[in-house]
């Protein structure tokens, strides 16, 4: 940024000129929507001009696993964004002093984000090669920049500005702006700054940014990327565009289905016109869209190398140029077969989900699905997936407001307490009742089965991980019934607390459960002892603990964990999922209908496809289940 720039903003701290406004979190929920981490543990993130800290404060607040390093040129700016993080609580992020153009020290960053400030400074390809020189092999850059079209008039201004000050000592002053009559609407660049209509100091910021920076430079499109490519970028992608009163996420190719993504069929929805455009090039397509919509504002995703595989599908749906070639996300894992789950929620699962809860919401109530509303709404992609602990990451639902905690004492909630005491108190006659049932039903069953199952549990085979089922959804099975007595009474007296599966689970030697997470953390695990050889641990969050026969262990398998058995014999657990001891029962009925709609996540077909827009049932993917409406 010019000397001058820096100096207009000494006196007119930029967005927000003091520390009680809230963070802005705009960035930070396009980022949520565009890129398949939900957490970005280790992620190093650079905010180039970062001005008063409010949306690099909201990106740590959302990121808390990951590090922020916040520069600008502006001291008065970075004092304010200094108070605002520690009134915040954001102790992930760091501000320097320093210029845009040329970042101060050596680091490397996963993620630089450049907002508003790229087209202020008076070199903006020079400073932008900086910029992506401190970038990972694989590193990404978000950029938000003035559109050329929907600024039109205010570059108009500008210029009625600098003429009126021509011979004015200190040359153009909000004192002139006002005489001009001339003010930045606050919502122009979308939504409004919090109590912009009413806060006459954050109305003086807005006006000299729009009106007294001396360098602005709004650009189309393709000057957007072309810097990207001049700066040795490998891609570049239009995110979203913002205008007066509102903004969204571009989506050209249709891929996801959420309200505030617009698609070329929205935008054009004769059908004539859709099917000229049906053979145009991406470029040609965004020039329609900047065209009709006249932008006052965009953003941009680019990046180097294999930085396409941290960004959801529609991201490069939108590229204007990629000279990478494309690298599926992940490497084939658990990872990268949730993402597309994910995916398939959101694009797939929203509309029953919404009428499970409507149809939940006039049998209990609003208010007692506060909760499970959020975690719907973060699951289809329309709030930003905000974890309460970065450290889990459960792989389809989130469920904000429980404790977060990786290892789990029965003694804190009498309901679990009591639950473990009958258990350890009959443990040898629950191990005894099910070797029985074993003998009845003539041995065990391989547990890890289908192509999710496989790459969750990578290297094991069908008999490595071995289980005998005592409970299934709905009630205590028919031979367990029989066989079981002592385990059909136990069941029975705690049914209320149990949320899913119930089996009696076998690691053989040598056997190694490769680390992974569930999809939820609504529900915790607990393991009763049954056989325990000596070298056999399972492994929470990186805290190891060995099993004792007799005992029991409760955790949160939200939180990566992995089990080795490196002894001479079987290990043998009894397996029981629970509800969190502190979700109501309306919430642990409709978690049960929710679990119900999001099951067909799991199935091959969506591992093996991405799933295309439509209604309905399309041949090949999982059909939508329908929603079970109360008596």
């Amino acid at each position: 940024m010019t000397t001058t720039g820096s100096h207009l903003y000494e006196s007119y701290p930029y967005p927000a000129p003091r520390a009680g406004a809230d963070p802005i979190n705009d960035v930070a929920h396009a980022l949520s929507l565009a890129l398949v981490d939900g957490d970005l543990d280790g992620w190093r993130v650079l905010d180039a001009g970062c001005g008063t800290g409010h949306r690099l404060v909201a990106l740590a607040l959302q990121y808390p696993g990951a590090l922020f390093t916040g520069i600008d040129l502006s001291e008065a700016s970075l004092a304010v964004a200094r108070e605002l993080a520690a009134r915040s609580g954001a102790d992930n992020v760091t501000f320097v002093a320093g210029d845009v153009g040329s970042p101060p020290g050596e680091e490397e960053f996963d993620l630089i984000v450049c907002s508003g400030v790229l087209h202020h400074l008076p070199d903006p390809a020079a400073a932008l090669r900086s910029l992506t020189g401190r970038l990972t092999g694989n590193g990404l850059l978000y950029l938000w920049l003035y559109h050329a079209l929907g600024e039109h008039d205010r570059m108009a201004d500008r210029e009625l500005v600098a003429l009126f000050a021509q011979g004015c000592e200190g040359g153009a002053d909000l004192p002139l702006v006002r005489a001009l009559g001339l003010s930045l609407s606050p919502t122009r660049y979308g939504s409004a700054p919090p109590g912009a209509e009413a806060d006459a100091a954050l109305r003086d910021v807005l006006d000299a940014d729009a009106y007294l920076n001396p360098v602005v430079r709004p650009l189309r499109f393709a000057e957007g990327a072309k810097l990207c490519r001049d700066a040795s970028l490998d891609w570049v992608s239009v995110l979203g565009v913002t205008g007066e009163g509102a903004g969204g996420l571009l989506d050209l190719c249709g891929t996801t289905r959420l309200p505030f993504h617009r698609t070329l069929a929205d935008l054009f929805p004769d059908e004539g016109l859709l099917a000229r455009a049906a053979g145009w090039d991406n470029a040609d397509r965004l020039a329609a869209v900047e065209l009709r919509l006249r932008p006052t504002g965009f953003s941009l995703l680019a990046g180097k190398g294999d930085s396409p595989a941290a960004c959801e599908e529609w991201v490069l749906g939108n590229a204007l140029y990629r000279q990478a070639p494309r690298v599926a996300p992940g490497s084939g894992g658990q990872s990268d077969h949730d993402a597309r789950r994910r995916r398939y929620v959101r694009e797939r699962l929203a509309e029953p989900l919404d009428g499970l809860l409507a149809d939940a919401r006039e049998r209990w109530g609003a208010a007692a699905l506060g909760r499970v509303g959020e975690a719907v709404e973060m699951a289809v992609g329309r709030r930003p997936r905000v974890l309460t602990d970065p450290r889990q990451r459960p792989a389809l639902l989130h469920f904000p407001g429980l404790p977060a905690e990786p290892w789990v004492s029965p003694d804190r909630y009498p309901e679990l307490l009591r639950f473990a005491t009958d258990l350890e108190r009959h443990w040898v006659r629950i191990r005894d009742e099910a070797d029985r049932l074993r003998g009845v039903r003539g041995g065990l069953e391989g547990y890890v089965e289908g192509e999710y199952m496989s790459a969750k549990f990578q290297g094991l085979g069908g008999s490595d991980w071995l289980t005998t089922p005592l409970y299934e959804k709905g009630g205590v099975p028919a031979d367990v019934a029989e066989h079981c007595p002592a385990v059909r009474r136990l069941l029975q007296e705690h049914a209320s607390l149990l949320s899913g599966d119930v089996i009696v689970s076998r690691v053989e030697p040598g056997a190694r459960l490769a680390p992974h997470v569930d999809d939820n953390d609504y529900k915790l695990t607990l393991h009763l002892g049954l056989r325990i050889p000596d070298d056999c641990f399972l492994r929470v969050d990186g805290t190891a603990r060995a099993w004792q026969e007799g005992r029991c262990l409760v955790f949160s398998d939200a939180y990566e964990h992995e089990v080795w058995n490196d002894g001479d014999t079987a290990r043998e657990i009894l397996l029981v999922d629970i509800w969190h001891p502190e979700l109501s029962p309306v919430e642990r009925q409709v978690l049960n209908q929710v679990r119900d709609v999001l099951a067909p996540a799991s199935e091959p077909e969506v591992l093996e496809h991405t799933c295309p827009p439509g209604a309905g049932h399309i041949a090949g993917y999982p059909p939508v289940p329908p929603i079970r409406r109360h008596a």
